[in-house]
């Protein structure tokens, strides 16, 4: 047997290892979790990564955690906000609760925003190659923020503002809205650790970017109190205007109730996306008009004309969002709903300057003794409105300081005592105990609407002149038409909005009368008698 050489005598892993190290290296992507780790050390650094986000929050410089991170672990920080939110929106919201699909959109949204910010920071400061660790902490750091800061204020905010400190509450709500900047200077100091002002100006374009587009995105809790189900449990027979004061109307309009339903958010979002942003450098006026009865045209002839005299006399153009229930508008107008009200103030509240502009909303339909406004559209089941529900309503985030709430309907000054306090107007079409007249099948537009909108404000751009001017047309009209008991409307206000309203009102410019005509496909007619 020949012998071997000493080469030839050599272990085979010292050859594999000779092989080995003139092999090209080939370099392999982070994988989705780091490799090589066993379960307890995902989690471990996982907790690491929530650290460094708690730590961003608080503005002190993450210590690096998710460096080796991959997409996996952006993702599991996506599934721990949507833990947080969904608690948060558990705690915040009243039985019953509905997880909402434009929630849904919203937590989305607000992570592909954070996504955007981390890939530009990462960008900016020549860290491209952990991308995905930087958008892990960034993640991990909104979520923080959201808990630990914007929470927090937003009690406080709404404390404030119900004592009246409407300033320190609009600061804290600046404050609020601002600290994402700061979390996002600490990540960025993470990064590159000794250029301030680079780290300074990568800061705040991710900021802009990740920012500034809520001022047109729609802000929807993930859980939100199921309106629907609520007027199920109150009223199991599904009849919301039996024993409230009103008759009951059992003509059904011809339309899908359950696609119309269904299409609410859809026509709700498109809405909303009309909104612009507000004019800077003076008090904006935005409007919500409300027409709650679907069985006659002249309530939605009234917010019509209402949404076309502020948008051309007023400067409330791109300002206003119109919610109507009427046959002729199911496929173009959001239904005039409790649920879409909420929505609808939210998302003007959102484009406000909480403490500068102005609030309209006006609410036009029948009313009962009961103080309830009819909401109807048979045969569905809707809300009927009460003072508490406005008032409820028209708790925003931002809060919302000054308004004009319009109430039109019989027995309307019962909304005041809710509605009123040292920075809002309410005025009503008639007193606690009183019907108003112009409305009914036959009518175009009611007295109130006819004087306070047709007549007062095309010949004044002041709220509180046009209704002294329309209460004595209306009390007028009344006795001429032999109505002795008359509707007698009424105006809360106090000096702090009537001076807000003045000085809106000299920045005005001169606009030409806009005349009343009917909404497209609405009814002519006489008018007719009380509204009630």
């Amino acid at each position: 047997m020949p012998r071997l050489s000493p080469a030839c005598r050599r272990p085979c892993w010292h050859v594999a290892m000779r092989v080995a190290q003139r092999m090209p290296v080939i370099p392999v992507s982070p994988p989705l979790i780091p490799s090589g780790l066993h379960m307890t050390e995902h989690l471990r650094t996982a907790g690491a990564v929530v650290i460094d986000g708690i730590r961003a929050a608080l503005l002190l410089r993450p210590r690096g955690h998710a460096v080796q991170s991959g997409p996996g672990m952006f993702f599991a920080m996506l599934a721990l906000y949507a833990v947080i939110q969904l608690i948060i929106g558990f705690s915040t919201s009243d039985e019953p609760r509905m997880l909402s699909p434009w929630g849904i959109s919203t937590l989305l949204a607000d992570t592909l925003l954070t996504l955007l910010a981390a890939w530009l920071l990462a960008v900016m400061c020549e860290r491209r190659a952990i991308t995905w660790g930087v958008a892990s902490t960034a993640l991990a750091a909104t979520t923080a923020v959201s808990v630990l800061i914007q929470w927090p204020l937003d009690i406080l905010v709404l404390r404030l503002t119900e004592d009246g400190n409407f300033d320190a509450a609009g600061w804290l709500y600046l404050l609020g809205r601002c600290w994402w900047l700061f979390a996002l200077f600490a990540i960025a100091r993470w990064l590159q650790p000794r250029r301030q002002l680079a780290n300074l100006a990568a800061a705040a374009v991710a900021f802009a970017v990740s920012a500034l587009p809520w001022q047109w995105i729609p802000v929807v809790p993930l859980v939100e109190q199921d309106y629907e189900a609520l007027a199920a449990l109150e009223n199991p027979t599904g009849d919301d205007i039996t024993g409230t004061g009103f008759e009951e109307d059992s003509n059904t309009l011809a339309f899908n109730p359950e696609d119309l339903m269904y299409a609410q958010p859809l026509l709700m979002q498109n809405a909303i996306a009309t909104l612009k942003p507000r004019t800077p450098g003076k008090p904006n006026l935005f409007v919500v008009a409300f027409a709650g009865d679907g069985s006659e045209n002249v309530f939605r002839n009234e917010v019509e004309y209402a949404s076309l005299l502020f948008s051309s006399r007023f400067d409330a153009q791109g300002h206003l969002l119109v919610l109507e229930n009427n046959p002729a508008s199911l496929e173009t107008r959001p239904l005039a709903t409790l649920t879409n009200l909420h929505i609808a103030l939210d998302a003007v509240a959102a484009r406000m300057d909480p403490t500068e502009d102005i609030l309209l909303l006006y609410v036009t339909s029948h009313g009962s003794k009961e103080h309830q406004v009819l909401v109807g559209l048979d045969p569905l089941p809707l809300n009927q409105l009460t003072p508490e529900d406005i008032a409820d309503a028209l708790e925003t985030s931002p809060s919302i300081r000054w308004k004009v709430l319009v109430i039109n309907a019989c027995y309307s000054g019962g909304f005041i005592d809710t509605l009123h306090d040292d920075s809002s107007m309410v005025i009503t079409s008639a007193r606690t105990d009183r019907t108003s007249f112009g409305c009914g099948t036959q009518s175009e537009i009611t007295y109130f609407g006819r004087a306070f909108l047709s007549e007062a404000l095309n010949q004044t751009t002041s709220i509180p002149a046009a209704f002294t001017q329309a209460s004595a047309s209306i009390t007028q009209w009344e006795t001429d038409a032999g109505i002795e008991t008359h509707s007698e409307p009424q105006l809360a206000s106090s000096s702090s909005i009537e001076a807000k309203l003045e000085s809106w009102s000299r920045s005005l410019p001169a606009r030409a009368p806009i005349p009343f005509a009917p909404a497209d496909g609405a009814g002519n007619g006489p008018t007719t008698g009380s509204g009630e």
